[in-house]
């Protein structure tokens, strides 16, 4: 669930005769106007809940949460209604590219150019950050301007001959340019090298485009693997701060399942985690820490979670919850944002902004139940560990009895209705625990 803490009474919405208004999301950061679309009463009242934009498919006739089947969720920094009170802004922090496409937003394709006004905008100053941005915005234009063309289909236009030919002749062309490239690399024509290395760059583009690969998702697998390497060349992988004596089998336990290459990043996230925890005991008297360690134990022996971002949002899942002075910024700056995004949605954020305690639970329970399924497994797999430490913790059998019904309301069914192996594994054993 996201952190709201600051919320006006709504009051003045007019929604069309159909029962919808129209929002617009605008990427928070940078004012980019990134997509449109359409918001009955529910989707207004969920995304307010969750923190995330839902809106309401007119097509499908059901509410869609942003992100839920491609990951590219939009947490909303903040909601605006017009002076008339019939359309609505989302400011949003976007993780991904906005439009279905691939592209950065859904107003790619332009019908009206006034050069004389354009000149006076880019006429500006020109970039500072490298030759390597001013390439990476080339790129980003020439693809977008492809994306145009194979909606449109311009005649006289060799990516109209492309698309119109389909997929096969459009990897036949990536052959051939890629041969042309190697014969040219063993020649000593620099510029015939040059040449041929942007023509295949051009036509791996048009792949991208026939195919909906954004260099968003280039980005993210290269940002993933760049950090593998990262690891690699900086083992540096001991801790700068102490742990409690109770957690060092379980860090060695944990960090001889993972892949070496994560051992540096989830080192810093123990570091976090213990200085989050650091002089809190579990009911039954155990350092605190313990917990967040055999919860990751859990997840990473019996339900197989064992990606970067799954493993570090586990073994920091509370600490937003027990530590004031840990905050989702720091988290994002040190981890990333869906790691920072996954502790929030585990977090009970009423105890940190102040929210009644009863709507504070509404809304975590509802965040949970629209996260992606990796965060919901984490849920399970730390409720698996409370309860089976139950029997130790020096609770009433009233209390214990308590907890067990509350978890069967609230968590069995986040793994209802899913294919996900992994989630549909938390699932059978938070139900083993509860019926045991």
């Amino acid at each position: 669930m996201s952190d709201i803490t600051e919320q006006a009474p709504v009051s003045g919405l007019k929604f069309d005769s159909n029962g919808l208004l129209p929002c617009i999301m605008q990427d928070a950061r940078s004012g980019e106007v990134l997509t449109l679309a359409w918001m009955n009463l529910e989707a207004f009242k969920h995304t307010l809940e969750t923190g995330l934009v839902t809106f309401y498919s007119r097509s499908r006739k059901q509410l869609w949460t942003k992100g839920e089947t491609s990951g590219n969720i939009m947490r909303v920094a903040e909601l605006k209604l017009d002076c008339d009170g019939d359309a609505l802004v989302a400011r949003v922090l976007p993780e991904g590219p906005a439009c279905h496409t691939g592209e950065g937003d859904c107003f790619f394709q332009t019908v009206f150019k006034n050069k004389a006004v354009l000149s006076e905008v880019e006429g500006a100053p020109a970039r500072t950050d490298g030759w390597g941005a001013r390439l990476g915005t080339l790129m980003d234009d020439v693809r977008t301007l492809l994306q145009e063309r194979k909606a449109t289909l311009p005649e006289g236009s060799y990516s109209t001959y492309l698309f119109t030919k389909g997929l096969d002749k459009i990897l036949k062309k990536l052959g051939e340019e890629a041969t042309e490239t190697i014969v040219a690399a063993k020649g000593s024509d620099r510029s015939e090298l040059i040449g041929e290395m942007c023509d295949l760059v051009f036509h791996l583009m048009v792949l991208m485009v026939e195919k909906e690969v954004s260099f968003e998702d280039i980005r993210r697998v290269m940002q993933k693997r760049h950090r593998s390497d990262e690891a690699k060349a900086s083992p540096d992988t001991e801790l700068k701060v102490s742990r409690p004596v109770e957690c060092e089998p379980l860090e060695k336990r944990l960090l001889q399942q993972l892949d070496p290459s994560l051992h540096r990043d989830v080192t810093r996230a123990l570091e976090v985690m213990y200085r989050a925890h650091k002089g809190q005991l579990r009911d039954g008297g155990l350092p605190y820490a313990t917990h967040p360690l055999e919860v990751a134990l859990v997840a990473v022996e019996d339900v197989k979670l064992r990606e970067r971002d799954e493993i570090i949002t586990a073994l920091l899942h509370d600490v937003l919850e027990d530590d004031m002075e840990t905050t989702p910024a720091e988290l994002t700056d040190k981890f990333g944002e869906k790691v920072s995004a996954g502790v929030v949605l585990l977090t009970k954020m009423y105890k940190r902004d102040g929210s009644p305690k009863e709507l504070g639970l509404q809304r975590y329970y509802q965040g949970l139940r629209t996260a992606p399924g990796w965060v919901r497994a984490i849920k399970m797999c730390d409720r698996v560990h409370n309860l089976r430490c139950l029997p130790d913790s020096g609770r009433s059998a009233e209390e214990i009895a308590h907890y067990v019904k509350e978890s069967r309301a609230h968590l069995l069914p986040l793994a209802a209705s899913t294919t996900d192996q992994r989630l549909l594994r938390a699932g059978d054993l938070l139900l083993k625990e509860l019926y045991k």
